[in-house]
């Protein structure tokens, strides 16, 4: 039998998911690490140690994943999510409190982009910028978007609510890594699948 477990930063025992998953809350971020060969290319390309990006969204007692990922932007249940990841998942929360009021936009306005498809040429796109260390446009531009990629998605997400995850780079050029360091989130754990014994 396979269990989700949670491995803490301060805590060298896991917590098993269900113990830790009510503690996870809308707009949380989760940044994955993968170990497939495309998740390596893309480590190698954008030079960041994070692969993937999505928000966490409770859907009545379900809790979920948005994700700007290869089929478009979409929603699965995390518990799915993290079986199927062939990686760790980190889970981030803000470092500063956000009303109820504002998580709720932030999930609408996400939930509002999903069916849209990805954005594979604006990835591949940023992988140049950043492999042959170009200049990326600095400005903000909350717009809706016919395509999408993950680090994209997450930054605008933030955006709707006026938080800015990296002070001088427009989200269209955010990657997971630029998530990872913003001032704005503190990582909480590791996500990870443990075979019970």
């Amino acid at each position: 039998m396979r269990d989700l477990l949670l491995r803490g930063l301060d805590s060298s025992h896991p917590q098993a998911y269900s113990d830790i998953r009510l503690q996870i809350r809308d707009g949380d971020v989760l940044l994955y690490e993968g170990f497939t060969l495309p998740s390596r290319i893309i480590r190698w390309a954008t030079r960041s140690r994070y692969t993937h990006a999505g928000v966490a969204v409770w859907w009545n007692d379900r809790l979920m994943v948005l994700e700007a990922v290869g089929r478009g932007v979409s929603v699965t249940p995390l518990s799915a999510n993290l079986r199927r990841y062939r990686g760790h998942v980190q889970w981030f929360t803000t470092t500063k409190p956000i009303s109820q009021a504002k998580r709720r936009e932030m999930i609408q306005f996400a939930q509002q982009e999903l069916g849209k498809g990805y954005a594979l040429w604006k990835s591949i796109v940023l992988g140049f910028f950043i492999l042959f260390r170009r200049n990326v446009d600095k400005r903000d531009r909350l717009r809706r978007e016919n395509k999408l990629y993950c680090s994209w998605y997450v930054a605008q997400i933030y955006n709707v609510v006026g938080l800015d995850l990296k002070k001088g780079v427009s989200d269209r050029f955010m990657t997971p890594d630029d998530i990872a360091r913003s001032p704005l989130l503190v990582r909480r754990g590791v996500l990870k699948i443990f075979r019970d014994k």
